[in-house]
């Protein structure tokens, strides 16, 4: 009877443990979070926050005025949102709640926040492909005061929307390179 009732708990210890773990495809690196919307270990590909959704990721990038999310697969690869629909919850500095649409724009989707408007928490929910996704943004208020420091150094000389970056590169939009700011 003590053997079954621990052979029990420790079965319900590693069912429970497995089923929290995010792994990704053979061959794809797994990642050390244990559930879904954890800060994802890896870095942003458009330098702003990844959390896990189901088998995908999201990227929350907040610009002043917006905020935009791109859909990334397993190994951060920014997905074509064509077809996805979706809606972004804010909790302001200011404790009010609000939730905008999502709209595509180009190889994301973006909402409109209120001028002047401090964003505390973003809870993202998506309809992608026939699934539904959703991850939690928290801290974005601490996020935005220390990524001032490190905004973005480059852009398109041609002002494409989304084009600003951390680092040289191309436009995503018009293809043309990157320059730095002065």
């Amino acid at each position: 009877m003590k053997f079954s009732l621990i052979l029990a708990a420790a079965f319900a210890a590693a069912s429970f443990s497995a089923q929290a773990q995010h792994t990704h495809k053979p061959g794809t690196a797994a990642h050390g979070h244990k559930a879904a919307g954890e800060t994802h270990a890896h870095g942003a590909p458009h330098g702003g926050v990844v959390r896990t959704a189901g088998a995908y990721h999201l990227e929350l990038v907040q610009q002043a005025g917006a905020v935009r999310v791109y859909l990334l697969d397993g190994k951060e690869a920014t997905m074509a949102t064509t077809g996805t629909t979706g809606s972004v919850m804010l909790l302001t500095t200011a404790g009010k709640t609000s939730t905008v649409t999502l709209t595509p724009a180009g190889d994301h989707l973006v909402a409109q926040v209120p001028a002047g408007t401090t964003v505390r928490t973003a809870i993202v929910s998506l309809k992608a492909g026939g699934k539904s996704l959703s991850a939690r943004f928290e801290k974005l208020d601490a996020a935005a005061k220390t990524s001032k420091a490190t905004a973005a150094a480059y852009t398109c000389p041609m002002n494409c929307e989304g084009s600003a970056s951390n680092k040289p590169g191309s436009c995503p939009k018009c293809g043309m390179a990157l320059v730095k700011k002065s």
